[in-house]
């Protein structure tokens, strides 16, 4: 019971670990492809709407997919890991990715139709993910 329960709990952490780094690269990609204006100024609200709504399309489809591989590699790893329940494990990392996309697309201003694909992309990587993650078990044999 603790083994499995201790089990569980790392595939979680070890997903989440997975994910946040791969998206933090990933995204690191799409700020070296497309630099942000020099002096840009963060702290101001408006500044930064005004730079996501003007961000390239490029740029935005290199975070979006950084969503959908940290997403869909943070759920194979807590799946593959789990002990016991990996649909369980899997998806809570697509939760937790779901979850703080929600917080930073309410933080900073995004375009109608990122909004809309951040959220899909991220379910859709949770899915395939935790399903690629659950390991095959032999068919019985008679």
């Amino acid at each position: 019971m603790i083994n499995s329960l201790l089990r569980n709990v790392v595939a979680i952490f070890a997903g989440t670990i997975v994910a946040m780094v791969l998206m933090v690269l990933l995204q690191s990609l799409a700020h070296s492809v497309y630099p942000p204006p020099p002096g840009l100024d963060y702290t101001n609200p408006e500044v930064r709407q005004n730079i996501m709504m003007q961000a390239p399309v490029g740029a935005l489809g290199i975070v979006l997919s950084s969503y959908l591989v940290a997403t869909l590699v943070g759920a194979w790893v807590a799946a593959r890991l789990s002990a016991d329940v990996p649909l369980r494990q899997g998806y809570l990392i697509g939760l937790l990715l779901l979850v703080a996309s929600v917080m930073n697309l309410r933080a900073i201003p995004h375009p109608t139709w990122f909004i809309v694909a951040n959220v899909l992309v991220v379910l859709v990587g949770a899915f395939i993910g935790t399903k690629l993650g659950i390991k095959k078990t032999a068919p019985a044999t008679a």
